[in-house]
C-alpha cells in the first residue's frame, strides 16, 4: 500500500467536508470542487443511483428545505493505486423533522487536473435498525477495510 501524502489527505479531507456544506444548502456552484463531472452517487437505502454532476445538482436542489444535515466524522482513507483512494467515513444526519440517521459513506476519489474529486459514493446506513432495501453485494465493503502492508487481511488473525 503506498503512504498517501500529508498535503493529499489533507485535501480529500476538505473535499469529503465541503460536501455537506455544497449538497445540504443546495450551493451547486461548489460542487464542482466535490465531484467529478462523471461522478455517481448510490443511495443504498432506496436504491437509487444519480449520475453525473448535472443530476447531483438537480437532486440537491430538489432538497432544498428538506435535505438532511449531514456530519462527516471518523474518515479512514486507503490509497487505491496512483491517483486514486477510498475514503470510509461516518456520517450522522439529522432530518428536517428532528429525527437523526446514520451511516458510512464509501467514497472513490480520483486526482484530477483541479486536484481530489469524488468519483464516486456510496451511501450505506446503519441506524435507524432496519435493512437498507437494497443491500450490498457480498464483499463489496472489502476494499474500503483496513489492511496491513505486507498481509493479504489483518482480519485472518482475529
Amino acid at each position: 500500500m503506498t503512504a498517501l501524502r500529508y498535503a493529499d489527505r489533507l485535501e480529500i479531507t476538505q473535499v469529503l467536508a465541503l460536501f455537506t456544506h455544497a449538497f445540504d444548502n443546495a450551493d451547486v456552484v461548489d460542487l464542482p470542487l466535490v465531484f467529478t463531472p462523471d461522478a455517481v452517487i448510490e443511495l443504498r437505502r432506496t436504491g437509487r443511483s444519480v449520475v453525473g454532476i448535472q443530476a447531483i445538482a438537480a437532486f440537491a436542489q430538489s432538497l432544498r428545505g428538506h435535505a438532511p444535515d449531514h456530519h462527516t466524522l471518523d474518515t479512514v482513507l486507503l490509497p487505491d493505486g496512483p491517483g486514486r483512494v477510498r475514503a470510509r467515513s461516518r456520517y450522522i444526519a439529522l432530518l428536517p423533522d428532528g429525527a437523526v440517521h446514520n451511516g458510512d459513506f464509501l467514497d472513490v476519489l480520483v486526482l484530477t487536473a483541479r486536484g481530489w474529486r469524488i468519483e464516486h459514493r456510496t451511501a450505506v446506513p446503519r441506524y435507524p435498525l432496519g435493512e437498507p432495501l437494497v443491500p450490498l453485494p457480498e464483499g463489496y465493503i472489502t476494499p474500503w477495510l483496513p489492511v496491513h502492508e505486507g498481509r493479504a487481511d489483518a482480519r485472518a488473525e482475529l
